[in-house]
């Protein structure tokens, strides 16, 4: 009798939680060996236009077939380019469908996602060094892989359909997902979730599983946390704010609820050493348990929902239509003149020069807001000698330009607006300059230019007139002007 008790408690344990094997005893072995593969050395790691990053790809739509993932059209590919400096560079998503058996719900999607590329290799003291990428992120590619397979054998358990797509760019700013979103192959409203599984491979030592996310979906939270607890797993972020810095993000930014799948960062992340032994296979075939039971019963709910906190949002994006705030350095260099109103002549100009950096602010896709703050050396050849001062220069202009492209960071654009010189020291014609009694400190104007961003470099022109007295006496009136030819960099 104690032997049979033995016996049940011990089928007990295999059959929950984390060691239950007894449905696939062969998971954990693939799920090695598929980061194995992707992760050596002879894929380079996976760097975009390596011979490693097609190595990968080719590993990826051939198991894709094996599993019995179908193609998404004629074949897995979906190609791209994009733009880096003044070269193109091809990349291409991998996307494969498992369809529902829910004869109303199967044109619904929940999609799960993995970037397969990463940073290659550089050359350091003449020796290569391979960035192979295990957890980041040849254990999302892998958990995918075998969720595809689990779902591709069993689509009885599926009520939407599984779209299941390895990212390729991800590592250049998310530019897989971002295309696919812009172009996906089913109406975009019909993706009722997505997960980016983006290293999964370090569970128990991160102490759990993130969810980061889920909450964008109306309940999501609520069925994660009682999923857990069916499954004993630790889940510990699950809110709603959608993570940036995964695939997640141009979803959200669509409107569709998104979460990461994530163990953390204990792996060395984006190191030589994020190597395929060191990963907790135990834990990713925890995860894969969790995640097939879980999406599962997220196909079949009747209805998928945005939370509030994710329409809110997006609302709040569409109110910014454009590029995003941006910082840069610009230098300045021109001439100076002083402008006599109430006389009949001008001063000759001198060499000025001011330098400092700006702020850029999106106000819609061909408006935007920047501000400037310049150390100011402004001159002019005055009767008598030159002149010259130190300043503080604010500029606020509004900008008016050519709209964003997709694959271009090409913008032409025409701006206006006042700015504010604190000047605080000075000579005027070998003499210091009197701010007590004789010259004013400060000085209002205006601004007017063209400008060309390209790359995220900056050319272009700027005249700055002044309209306050450069004296205290208004009976003489002296107007400070500038005109510069500028060169900036935005960080």
């Amino acid at each position: 009798m104690l032997r049979i008790k033995l016996i049940l408690i011990l089928l007990l344990v295999l059959l929950s939680g984390k060691f239950s094997y007894a449905d696939d005893p062969n998971l954990k072995n693939r799920l090695r060996t598929h980061v194995k593969i992707l992760a050596s050395d002879s894929l380079q790691g996976r760097g975009l236009g390596t011979d490693g990053a097609e190595m990968a790809r080719n590993y990826i739509v051939e198991q894709f077939q094996d599993v019995g993932i179908q193609p998404f059209g004629e074949d897995y590919l979906q190609k791209f380019s994009f733009r880096q400096n003044l070269a193109w560079i091809p990349a291409v998503n991998i996307v494969g469908v498992v369809k529902g058996s829910d004869p109303v719900l199967k044109d619904e999607y929940i999609l799960i996602g993995a970037h397969y590329d990463h940073l290659g290799y550089d050359i350091q003291n003449d020796e290569k060094r391979v960035f192979p990428g295990a957890d980041d992120n040849a254990s999302g590619v892998a958990a995918i892989i075998e969720l595809g397979r689990y779902f591709s054998q069993n689509p009885d358990l599926l009520g939407r359909s599984l779209l299941i797509v390895a990212f390729d760019a991800e590592e250049s700013g998310l530019l897989g997902s971002k295309h696919f979103v812009e172009n996906s192959p089913v109406p975009v409203e019909n993706i009722r979730l997505m997960f980016s599984f983006d290293m999964v491979g370090m569970y128990d030592a991160n102490n759990g599983l993130h969810l980061k996310g889920i909450a964008s979906l109306e309940n999501g939270d609520v069925w994660a946390e009682s999923h857990a607890e069916e499954y004993n797993i630790r889940l510990r972020q699950t809110g709603s704010d959608i993570a940036r810095r995964t695939d997640t993000e141009p979803f959200g930014r669509a409107g569709i609820p998104a979460a990461h799948v994530f163990t953390g960062q204990k792996s060395p992340y984006h190191k030589p050493e994020d190597q395929y032994h060191l990963l907790d296979y135990e834990g990713m075939v925890f995860i894969h348990n969790f995640m097939k039971g879980f999406l599962s019963n997220l196909s079949t709910e009747p209805q998928l929902l945005q939370s509030s906190s994710l329409i809110a949002s997006v609302l709040q994006e569409s109110s910014l239509v454009g590029r995003r705030p941006s910082v840069g350095f610009l230098l300045n260099t021109g001439s100076g003149f002083h402008r006599y109103p109430d006389e009949f002549f001008k001063a000759k100009p001198l060499l000025s020069v001011s330098t400092g950096l700006y702020f850029n602010l999106p106000l819609s896709n061909i408006f935007g807001l920047q501000l400037e703050t310049l150390y100011d050396l402004n001159r002019s050849q005055i009767s008598g000698g030159n002149f010259h001062r130190q300043s503080f220069t604010v500029p606020l202009n509004i900008q008016f330009g050519t709209p964003d492209v997709q694959g271009q960071d090409i913008h032409f654009f025409l701006f206006s607006g006042p700015y504010y010189r604190y000047s605080f020291s000075g000579e005027s014609t070998g003499v210091k300059m009197d701010f007590d009694d004789v010259f004013r400190n400060d000085e209002w104007g205006y601004s007017l230019g063209v400008g060309l961003n390209i790359f995220g470099f900056f050319m272009g022109y700027t005249s700055r007139r002044a309209v306050t007295n450069l004296l205290l006496d208004d009976e003489n009136k002296i107007l400070d002007s500038n005109g510069y030819f500028s060169i900036g960099y935005r960080f």
